[in-house]
């Protein structure tokens, strides 16, 4: 009976938003899951190189995600500090129902007077992680028992990523195919 509800009342709040619905993924939600990530530190033996990625966060605004960080180098007596800012696209998988952020431009190098020391590939540490469910529905079809008995699917038509200030929205417009 309560499924009955809850799908009654879904349908009637699709048919209000015009057979879309959204997910919201906030700046400050992507910025907790980084913090709890915490900072990266790697050490190479080959080269006896030590990385270190501090305080990497994200920033929602006029159309463009950038990821900020801190990347230090260390290597024998070479110490670098660099501030780095990469671009992210949004990429949604209709498909896997994922939303995933994807570097343009992930390759930090570290130089010293032109020569190249060393680098780094932020898309090897955060892209695997930094995705999330989209607005999918887990719910496929559903059964109406009136007169005749009815199936009724529910069909994912495509979706729209939309970035505004400090967020992403991601629509998915969805329409109902009657099967009897």
């Amino acid at each position: 009976m309560i499924k009955h509800l809850l799908l009654v009342f879904f349908i009637f709040l699709v048919k209000l938003n015009g057979s879309t619905v959204s997910l919201i993924i906030s700046e400050d939600l992507i910025n907790n899951y980084l913090d709890t990530v915490g900072e990266y530190k790697y050490y190479s033996k080959k080269d006896k190189s030590e990385w270190i990625v501090q305080n990497p966060h994200v920033k929602i605004q006029n159309d463009e995600i950038i990821f900020f960080s801190k990347v230090i180098y260390r290597k024998d007596l070479v110490n670098i500090k660099k501030d780095v800012k990469r671009n992210l696209k949004v990429k949604y998988d209709l498909d896997k129902n994922n939303v995933k952020l994807v570097f343009q431009n992930s390759i930090i190098y570290m130089e010293r007077r032109g020569k190249r020391l060393g680098m780094l590939n932020l898309k090897d540490l955060y892209e695997p992680k930094l995705i999330f469910n989209g607005p999918n529905l887990k719910t496929k079809s559903f059964k109406i028992n009136l007169i005749k008995k009815r199936k009724v699917f529910i069909n994912p038509n495509f979706a729209e990523i939309i970035l505004k200030e400090k967020s992403i929205e991601l629509v998915l417009n969805i329409s109902f195919k009657d099967k009897r």
